[in-house]
């Protein structure tokens, strides 16, 4: 299920238009390295003492900020979200809804945190991901390229996704496991790894064809290259998905 970027273009227009209808001149957080101009605030945003907010970032509607937050680059953060701890925000991401990015979280380049979504911990999202619905992300986990995490899915541990993977259901990717490609899982037995002896983890996960794909550390690699074992243990659980 590819993502129709047009569509994520439009959204993120209609976004902008919105906060600059509501957005006003000489709000500002505190910055160590203050210039004098000031970031878009809306009339209804609570930012705390503590917060750093560059002055090309966006900040409208009911977020909240606080503690040792920064926002930074052309950052947006909109809607009911909160951002707290020493969590930031960069580049051109955008956080709405009722997110919540907090811990030492990192959101950046052109990554979107909507929904109820939680990032936390040092999770990241990078690239052009999108975090949604009642999914959440903590650990050292990292949703990264065109991937999508959505419904309750969860990633945690040292987990990444990136690619075009679709993260979804109920399914939680943890441990050291690397998804891409055309990854489709909705459910945890979806995603296996296995690490050989020479500390080498491989992981294999489903397809949106229910077919399979096989990662070598982070390098999509054929089949014939896979330990056996981590072919028999995907097998059943698999081809007798629907």
């Amino acid at each position: 299920m590819a993502k129709d970027g047009a569509k994520r273009e439009s959204r993120d227009s209609q976004s902008e238009q919105q906060m600059a209808d509501s957005s006003r001149t000489g709000a500002r957080a505190a910055s160590p390295h203050d210039s004098g101009e000031t970031a878009p605030m809306g009339k209804n945003t609570q930012v705390g003492p503590g917060v750093t907010v560059g002055a090309k970032a966006k900040i409208a509607g009911h977020a909240e900020l606080a503690h040792d937050v920064k926002i930074s680059g052309k950052a947006k953060v909109s809607g009911h979200c909160i951002v707290r701890e020493a969590a930031a925000i960069s580049g051109n991401a955008w956080v709405h809804g009722h997110a919540t990015v907090e811990g030492n979280a990192r959101v950046s380049d052109h990554a979107e945190v909507a929904g109820q979504a939680t990032i936390s911990d040092k999770a990241r999202v990078s690239g052009h991901a999108e975090v949604t619905g009642k999914a959440r992300l903590g650990g050292r986990s990292h949703a990264t390229g065109s991937s999508l995490v959505k419904d309750q899915a969860r990633l945690s541990g040292n987990a990444r996704i990136s690619g075009q993977a679709v993260i979804s259901g109920n399914a939680h990717v943890t441990g050291d496991a690397c998804v891409a490609g055309e990854a489709h899982v909705t459910s945890d037995e979806h995603v296996v790894t296995l690490t050989d002896s020479e500390g080498v983890v491989w992981t294999a996960f489903r397809t949106r064809n229910n077919g399979r794909q096989i990662i070598k550390s982070r390098t999509l690699v054929e089949e014939s290259e896979a330990p056996q074992a981590l072919l028999k243990a995907t097998a059943k659980a698999w081809y007798s998905a629907s």
